[in-house]
């Protein structure tokens, strides 16, 4: 018999479950990523159901061991609280939300899921590989600490850069963002609603001056859509991408030492992003090229599930 108790989440168990998945994302990637006010806004948006899309493991005495969600009804999410990262209990709430997955869909047709693994997170990485999940994509986590200003970008002829619109550029931007991502062995196309609640463009944290676009005429030929973490005041490069017809001519460089001296200005010095570490277009080495480091290793994992 499983020495866990575990029942979906309700909005009392707020601050107990952030505590949980912000320590274990602290360890796992150096920051928290996400934040109470984040939770909440999440919990009580309309779009997340607590009953079916969360799992809260407690002890016998009542103290909270590991929480798991799934959003988007198909990416699933492991925390262990500190004390208890057991495989016992990796395996318990992961084989738990399967069956929440199974609830939300309401429909015996296959799908799949996906998890995700940091490399150091051997407890949850070998839980997705013991329960049938495969990885065929990882990620690096590159980052780089501006300790003086850094160099100047360098344009190639004809490229202006200039701040995103709000009210002008949405599809524009979205056009190119998509045009630039077919590239990426992993990319699934996207409606332009999809994007949008993707880079979060309608909420309140979006920020457009946070957004930069390589120009030439009236053409996008390249974009750098950053996120800014007040809490850890950290510019995170999400998406970085350059359209065909303008590629090798520096304008992904180019955008990237834009943003550092964009952040260098604001009194931001840590930059982050995320890339494929088998790129098609050998992103990590223009990312070290510039100064960017590695400093962490994930996984992403899928099951279809019957």
């Amino acid at each position: 018999m499983s020495q866990f108790i575990v029942r979906a989440a309700t909005i009392n168990d707020l601050e107990t479950v952030c505590q949980i998945i912000v320590r274990q994302n602290t360890d796992d990637y150096g920051e928290p990523l996400r934040s109470l006010d984040g939770l909440r806004e999440l919990w009580t948006s309309g779009e997340f159901n607590l009953e079916t899309g969360s799992l809260l493991a407690f002890i016998p005495n009542g103290e909270a061991a590991g929480f798991a969600e799934l959003l988007n009804k198909e990416d699933l999410y492991l925390y262990l609280a500190q004390d208890h990262r057991s495989p016992e209990l990796a395996d318990q709430l992961l084989a738990g939300m399967e069956n929440c997955a199974r609830v939300q869909r309401k429909s015996t047709e296959p799908f799949t899921l996906y998890g995700r693994a940091v490399e150091k997170n051997q407890i949850i990485k070998q839980a997705f590989e013991r329960n049938g999940y495969i990885s065929n994509l990882s990620f690096l986590i590159m980052e780089l600490r501006l300790s003086e200003p850094p160099a100047k970008p360098q344009w190639s002829e004809g490229i202006t850069v200039r701040k995103f619109v709000s009210g002008q550029d949405e599809q524009t931007v979205y056009r190119a963002d998509e045009e630039a991502s077919e590239d990426k062995g992993y990319h699934a196309p996207l409606s332009f609603e999809d994007w949008a609640k993707r880079m979060s463009l309608n909420s309140e944290s979006f920020k457009p001056d946070n957004w930069f676009l390589a120009c030439e005429g009236n053409e996008t030929a390249g974009v750098c859509l950053n996120a800014i973490d007040r809490d850890t005041n950290t510019c995170w490069v999400d998406h970085l991408g350059v359209r065909r017809a303008w590629r090798k001519r520096g304008i992904g460089k180019a955008l990237l030492q834009h943003t550092f001296n964009e952040m260098y200005m604001r009194g931001m010095t840590d930059i982050k992003l995320s890339v494929d570490s088998k790129s098609l277009t050998n992103a990590p080495k223009l990312y070290e090229s510039i100064g960017m480091q590695t400093v962490q290793h994930y996984h992403i994992f899928k099951k279809q599930i019957q």
